[in-house]
């Protein structure tokens, strides 16, 4: 870059060299011709990036996975034969289009941000004609004449434009593009974060799913025995036919129940494979990991605590932030866009055209050189107000994103706080669940007892079995609504990585 800098500043160059203007044009012209040579060929790894403003950009995919070093495997092509939550986050980050669209967009912003930035170089144009020309020229006048004159020539043009100064319109175009790329990469942020979330949520979903198969089999199993001995004591004469249809009925819809399960699971696994970027009727099978554990400061620290946090780093607002800051940099650029400019102006121009000296008079091989050296102002002295309007549509566009900013702030603030009462009551009903659990075998094993006893009736059978079959399928949701809704907070607080999972997949 340094040499780039320097091949550019040509004026001072030319001044202790003694150089010609057309040399130092000439100069530029090369330095730019290896430029472009680099750019067309790639003979360096930079060669495609010559303002170096890739080089700040976190490298994706999916910004080196959410800037964890401690990663399982990293992004893979092939499917997994199996998938943690771990593999499940991993793919989702690497796989699904949203993140690589997000990427592709902080790309196009990082390369806006060089397009602003060169503006401060000069231009330089070459144009070059190869022209094949017949003319003729006659006359009847005094002395009549015919002449025709086949000629073949060139003409080449060498022109420079450099803008010295612009009253502040190149420094608001790269403020706003900066701005611009800033918000591109909270944004990217946000994504990550979103579909880390995202697929989080979808694999408990899927587990859960695939754990009601389980449940409904079993109580399948329990209505299947419920209903024999209903058949045993009606062959006895002890019990009435209306026991054994009861308990046909409840078996019935435990099969039901389990059939409508495993279409549930089954839809379950497929939007979980969407997620990771693969089709739906991809073979997806799950591993349950040991519950992912968030920071004990998260867990530990007040609901407004978590939302002074949120609102200083949640990849959303920051992005909204830079938003807003990238609309102020444009009406500045508008502004400046109507002010004058000063530009130093050079052309070198070579032709071999043929001449003639006059009306009549043949043509002569001729060489013409034409260069010049100067300086440029442009003044916009009247556009018609549209300056004055473009003005107003940039303050318009401010006042926008300072309305979607205070908007993201609010939604930032729900978002925590839903995500942290949801965690409150998850936690609460972990434990509440799995007393309802206990009560409810306990009471279908007794009841269960008592009928093939003869001391009660099938109702209270089949009462305490609809019971039991609610309370698994409840603590199974509480497990997994538990284990979501920590992910979800740290989500919701914007500081979601990574490493969380990787963390409980050690501590297996």
């Amino acid at each position: 870059m340094a040499d780039l800098r320097d091949g550019f500043g040509f004026s001072g160059a030319c001044k202790k060299r003694q150089t010609s203007l057309v040399g130092c044009i000439f100069v530029v012209a090369l330095i730019g011709l290896l430029a472009n040579v680099q750019i067309c060929y790639g003979f360096e790894p930079r060669s495609h990036d010559p303002l170096f403003q890739l080089s700040g950009v976190p490298l994706s995919p999916a910004s080196a996975m959410m800037a964890s070093p401690v990663a399982s495997h990293g992004c893979t092509d092939m499917p997994e034969a199996t998938y943690t939550l771990l593999d499940v986050v991993e793919n989702a980050l690497c796989h699904n289009p949203k993140t690589r669209a997000a990427w592709a967009n902080v790309k196009a912003q990082a390369a806006q941000v060089g397009v602003a930035k060169a503006a401060y170089l000069p231009t330089l144009t070459g144009s070059v004609q190869a022209i094949k020309d017949h003319s003729t020229s006659q006359g009847t006048n005094v002395v009549p004449f015919y002449i025709a004159s086949d000629s073949s020539y060139h003409n080449d043009t060498l022109t420079l434009n450099w803008v010295l100064y612009d009253f502040g319109l190149r420094s608001a175009t790269v403020d706003n593009a900066e701005k611009m790329l800033a918000s591109a990469m909270a944004s990217q942020d946000n994504v990550l974060q979103t579909v880390f979330a995202t697929a989080v949520k979808d694999y408990y979903s899927a587990l859960v799913a695939q754990k009601n198969i389980q449940a409904t089999t079993e109580i399948e199993a329990e209505a299947k025995r419920v209903l024999d001995a209903a058949i045993v004591r009606v062959q006895k004469g002890v019990a009435a036919i209306s026991d054994q249809l009861q308990a046909k009925t409840a078996y019935s819809q435990a099969v039901f129940n389990r059939n409508k399960a495993e279409g549930d699971w089954q839809s379950a696994l497929g939007t979980l494979a969407i997620d990771m970027g693969q089709r739906p009727d991809d073979s997806v099978v799950l591993i349950e990991s040991d519950n992912p554990a968030i920071p004990e400061s998260e867990m530990v620290r007040s609901v407004g605590e978590l939302l002074q946090s949120a609102q200083k780093a949640h990849p959303a607002l920051v992005a909204a932030r830079a938003d807003m800051e990238a609309a102020q940099a444009n009406e500045q650029m508008v502004r400046a866009q109507g002010r004058p400019s000063i530009s130093l102006v050079g052309r070198y121009n070579a032709n071999n055209q043929s001449q003639s000296s006059g009306v009549g008079q043949p043509y002569i091989g001729a060489n013409g050189r034409d260069r010049y050296v100067g300086v440029q102002v442009d003044v916009p002295f009247f556009e018609g107000f549209s300056r004055t309007y473009k003005i107003r549509t940039a303050q318009a566009q401010v006042e926008g994103k300072e309305a979607n900013l205070a908007d993201v702030e609010l939604q930032v603030a729900v978002g925590v706080w839903t995500s942290y009462q949801s965690l409150k009551v998850s936690a609460e009903n972990l434990h509440t669940s799995q007393d309802i659990l206990d009560s409810a075998y306990d009471a279908f094993k007794a009841a269960e007892s008592r009928y093939q006893k003869g001391v009660t009736n099938i109702l209270e059978v089949l009462t305490t079995q609809t019971a039991l079959a609610n309370a698994q399928q409840q603590r199974i949701q509480a497990i997994a609504n538990w284990q979501n809704a920590r992910i979800q907070l740290a989500a919701s607080v914007g500081r979601l990585e990574l490493s969380y999972l990787v963390n409980a997949m050690k501590s297996r």
